[in-house]
């Protein structure tokens, strides 16, 4: 939509970098604590709803650059249900509401939670890191009773911490002079609409000036968690098949022989499948053989009916004090601590699936042609399927604490400052999976039958049954460990599993455990000389030594060795959710129970060790699958020793009578990097493997580069004003997200399918390990225009755009990922046909051993992403009577992004609104909020089939209320998703659903007194 032209780029960075912007930290003391509002003589209140918009755009007109933010509302919260749906009020940003457990996790402009650095006071730390991939710092880990305001960054200066590719969301505790006298008690009582669930919650602080020149402040927060979300998981859609159906050639040639082609497909770019493609044979094609369309006809082959309580506790702190000894000095100290435990959540799976060789599948009714061509069922029957529940016990648990001390000194034109930051964050999650199943009998039926009408996604359409009741069976003798050659199955390879004789039920303990912890410590030194030459004001340069550590762990539950004895009937039960599903609205089998995971757990412990893989037990006491993922890609360290030295300019001009303000410097990062990870050094020699597979190796990475910038503030009237800023970034790879570890696996499979009479075909894989991954750059544009056109409105603009170089992304592309070396794989020397990697010293006439690689690289090509933002914010105050109390805001936000076909660029919704309206007199205020974002793309993941999915577009109401009994007491209520809504996932067409969340309503009843 935006044309790039290479000449107005550098023509536009030249200028801005020629140009200005202000130096120093854009912190402002937000708090309700600090001084009274400047409001104008017909502002009503200074608190509430009223204040915490006032101030944040109070904060956005005096900061050069372009930001914006949020701040509390004068009562000591901010009126949203956490941090992640507050700032999400912010024009660009929004939540992601597909991460689980309410992390509150965010996007910025669009782009994934990792591309924005979150910085506390300005300065980086480490928050609880990241587990999933790609979603940047669980903000749901912190209890925002202890900050002042959040301010989104959006044109980071040279003095601000790297790695803002979308920009900066800063986390604010004022100090501890800023604040006034005295304490606040709050006391608040959620209820959760889905399941009934209640969690108490409350704060209190207090703030003690000692003199004009010290004071402390305190607050504590807690909050108990205790809330539920219902899935419905369409994990996938299979074509039929002679297999599936059950059919033989003919009747299935006979039955849907009219959707499937007769000529040969496309190579690719198709949906099209052949009738003698899936019967291996032309002898059924007919004259109406594909008369109806050629990409075959499919049916959803696996549902998953899903419930997650959270349950645990929320305990957050800050503190800090402040000292002024003279009218030059002045320290200060700020310190946070917060514990987020959860350790009864619980995920509880009702998973039935049918695959070839397992079930069949018979459709029903008429299909339908969606939007991407291929046709689909609504309603399909299952029989003889593998019928599983599936309880797993998944506590997380996630830490952060830290200080930031500071100290300022300012004499004659100078103006000195050292910061010092010690930060660490941890992030947990353990999990002990308990798994019984039905499984299809190779010879009859087992008796399983269920029919799924999927509703195309239409959740009032949905209906799932199956008989019979129970489906499952659990017993406490007879088990057979899976790991090994056994009597059930002589060729048994599943480390997790038991069977019973006739291999019918099936048990299974299995779960993934995953560790991070982050520690961050910097030590800044700063000086600003304050000049009157021309238009330069001041000079402001600094030097930062800056070094974070990471460790990764991961381990993986097997099942060998359990007390499978103690197993009773009595340990599984039907749940309370059967009854109360998405609240009655998803018309769910009820034929679905789940384990006592507590009680199972201990009864089947303690373990027998597995000595033969080493002896490794998990953290829940369970032997370790080494040969599993979970620990062969995630056991190893980072270090980052970053040195870092920055210089700008400030200036203040008049240009054709109108005042411009601005900053132009540079920063240059300097990264020593070093990776200790514990590779997979020789074969498993079974699905256990062993410690003795692994072995640590060190790699040492290092580079360097310099970060200029720029941004102008131009004052065109003294209610309208310009900005413009330039400034270069970069983003390190998600450590999570980008294991370094290799894992190799030397043995030789055949491939049947590329087999031939004369030439036998083998596969290898190699997982490789991201230890040479170079950070992703970007050059980030904006533009914008404010009209501040009366106290307490704006009417703004925004334009960005962001040049991102090096963007790395996921590929097992043999293109990419296979080196004519052969590297240090073991395969010897390589060579890529245009279609297949080939280990050449291994292959022969009649052998040929393909390598396939997975891993990551940088892009060589760039991905543009631009938009624009608007925001109308305006009181009506002066206006007479009733509209004098009235207030609101709407912004609305434009992203559109442009990558490699090949990596596209996930997560971006084009259009994103908020619309505000609030009434607020001295007495009362209430206030709604509609948040709105059109559909985005997501990447494939997990368990689940077929093409990348899409969200849905959706829209919330969420409201809030405040009523002051007296000066000193105020009661709330908040109500978020008013309206009920749901998520909704999709494949290309929404009749291909993949996904419905529901969270249902939440209503908070909060007590508030200052003393």
């Amino acid at each position: 939509m935006y044309p790039f032209n290479p000449r107005a780029h550098a023509a536009w960075k030249a200028a801005l970098l020629g140009a200005t912007v202000i130096g120093g930290l854009p912190f402002a003391a937000l708090a309700q604590e600090a001084a009274p509002a400047q409001d104008d003589a017909t502002t009503v209140v200074v608190t509430g709803f009223k204040k915490s918009y006032a101030d944040a755009l109070r904060a956005k007109k005096n900061n050069i650059e372009i930001t914006d933010g949020i701040s509390s509302d004068g009562l000591g919260r901010f009126p949203d249900l956490n941090v992640g749906e507050a700032l999400q009020r912010i024009p660009g940003v929004q939540i992601n509401r597909e991460a689980e457990g309410r992390n509150a996790t965010i996007n910025v402009r669009g782009m994934p939670g990792s591309y924005a650095q979150t910085t506390l006071n300005g300065v980086a730390f480490a928050p609880p890191p990241s587990l999933a991939n790609d979603q940047g710092t669980p903000l749901g880990a912190f209890n925002s009773d202890i900050f002042s305001a959040f301010v989104v960054e959006k044109s980071p200066m040279a003095n601000a911490p790297s790695g803002g590719l979308s920009g900066n969301v800063d986390m604010q505790i004022a100090p501890a002079l800023s604040r006034k006298d005295g304490g606040i008690f709050k006391a608040s009582y959620e209820y959760n609409e889905l399941g009934g669930k209640v969690a108490p919650a409350f704060t209190v602080g207090y703030n003690k000036h000692f003199s004009d020149t010290l004071a402390v402040f305190g607050t504590i927060a807690y909050k108990k968690e205790n809330f539920r979300r219902d899935t419905l998981r369409f994990n996938g859609y299979s074509r039929l098949t002679p297999t599936l159906t059950g059919l033989t050639n003919a009747q299935f040639a006979a039955t849907y022989g009219d959707y499937y082609s007769a000529a040969a497909c496309p190579t690719s770019g198709s949906f099209c499948q052949t009738l003698s493609g899936v019967l291996g044979t032309t002898a059924f094609n007919t004259s109406t053989t594909g008369s109806k369309g050629n990409t075959g006809v499919y049916a959803l082959d696996s549902i998953r009916q899903y419930t997650r309580t959270n349950e645990g506790d929320l305990w957050t702190a800050s503190g800090g004090v402040e000292w002024k000894p003279n009218a030059n000095t002045k320290v200060g100290l700020v310190g946070y601590y917060t514990d987020r435990d959860l350790p009864k959540t619980t995920q509880h799976f009702l998973i039935n699936a049918v695959w070839a060789g397992a079930g069949t599948m018979t459709p029903s009714g008429a299909p339908v042609q969606t939007s991407d061509g291929r046709w689909v069922y609504e309603t399909v029957t299952h029989n003889n399927f593998p019928g599983k529940i599936s309880t797993r016990q998944y506590g997380q648990h996630q830490k952060a604490g830290g200080i930031v001390a500071n100290a300022e000194w300012s004499h004659e034109g100078w103006k000195l400052d050292a910061v010092l930051a010690l930060s660490k964050g941890e992030n947990s999650s353990i999990e002990t999976e308990l798994n019984l199943q039905t499984n299809p009998a190779t010879t009859g039926t087992n008796g399983l039958s269920g029919t799924i009408t999927t509703g195309f996604g239409d959740l009032d359409r949905f209906s799932y049954t199956v008989t019979p009741s129970p489906a499952n069976k659990i017993f406490s003798t007879g088990w057979v460990w899976q790991g090994t050659s056994n009597s059930i199955n002589p060729t048994a390879s599943d480390p997790a599993g038991y069977l019973q004789p006739g291999g019918i039920y099936y048990f299974s303990l299995s779960g993934s455990e995953s560790f991070a912890e982050e520690t961050v410590n910097s030590a800044q030194f700063n000086a600003e000389r304050f000049v009157e030459f021309g238009p330069i004001k001041s000079l402001k340069g600094g030097v930062m030594l800056t070094q974070n550590k990471f460790q990764s762990r991961g381990f993986r539950n097997m099942g060998y060795g359990l007390q499978t004895q103690n197993l009773t009937q009595d340990m599984i039960y039907t749940p309370s959710f059967v009854g109360d599903f998405m609240n009655g609205d998803a018309k769910i089998t009820t034929n679905w129970v789940t384990f006592d995971a507590e009680r199972t757990i201990a009864a089947l412990q303690p373990v027998a060790v597995y000595t033969a893989s080493g002896g490794g037990l998990t953290t829940a006491g369970f032997n370790i699958q080494y040969a599993d993922g979970a620990f062969a890609d995630y056991n190893y360290n980072t270090q980052n020793d970053v040195t870092q030295a920055y210089i700008q300019a400030k200036y203040e001009t008049e240009i054709l009578g109108h005042r411009v303000r601005g900053n132009v410097g540079t920063r240059y990062e300097a990264t020593d990097n070093k990776i200790d990870s514990f590779d997979v050094v020789t074969p498993f020699a079974n699905s256990v493997g062993s410690i003795t597979n692994f072995k640590w190796q060190t790699i040492e990475n290092s580079y360097h580069y310099w970060l200029p910038s720029a941004i102008f503030a131009a004052d065109i009237t003294d209610d309208i004003v310009l900005r413009g800023a330039y400034y270069k970034t970069y983003v390190r790879p998600q450590a999570r997200q980008y294991s370094p570890v290799t894992r190799i696996t030397p043995s030789q499979t055949l491939n049947a399918t590329l087999s031939t009479p004369t030439v036998s075909v083998y596969d290898t894989s190699v997982r490789i390990g991201n230890n040479k991954l170079k950070p992703y750059l970007a050059d980030s544009y904006d533009l914008s225009v404010e009209w501040y056109n009366r106290p307490g409105g704006v009417i703004s603009l925004a334009y960005f755009k962001k040049i991102i170089t090096g963007r790395v992304v996921a590929t097992s592309d043999p293109a990419i990922l296979c080196p004519s070396d052969g590297s240090t794989w073991g395969f010897g020397p390589l060579s890529w046909d245009g279609q297949y990697c080939t280990a050449t010293s291994l292959s022969s006439s009649s052998k040929v051993v393909h390598v396939n690689a997975s891993g990551a690289y940088n892009l060589d090509s760039d991905t543009t992403v631009e938009g624009l933002e608007f925001n109308i914010q305006q009181n009506f105050d002066f206006l007479p009577g009733f509209w004098r109390y009235l207030g609101g805001s709407l912004n609305y936000a434009y992203t559109d992004s442009k990558s490699p076909a090949i990596a596209p660029f996930p997560g971006i919704s084009k259009h994103a609104t908020n619309a505000i309206l609030f009434y607020e007199t001295p007495k009362f205020g209430v206030r709604a909020v509609y948040n709105y974002r059109t559909d985005y793309p997501l990447n494939a993941n997990g368990t689940y089939t077929g093409a990348a999915r899409s969200v849905k577009a959706r829209g919330q109401l969420d409201l809030s209320a405040s009523y002051n009994l007296t000066d000193k007491v105020t009661l709330s209520l908040d109500a978020y998703n008013v309206t009920n809504e749901k998520r909704y996932e999709y494949e290309n067409d929404e009749r291909f659903v993949r996904w419905i969340d529901y969270d249902g309503r939440t209503i908070t009843l909060t007590a508030r007194a200052v003393f």
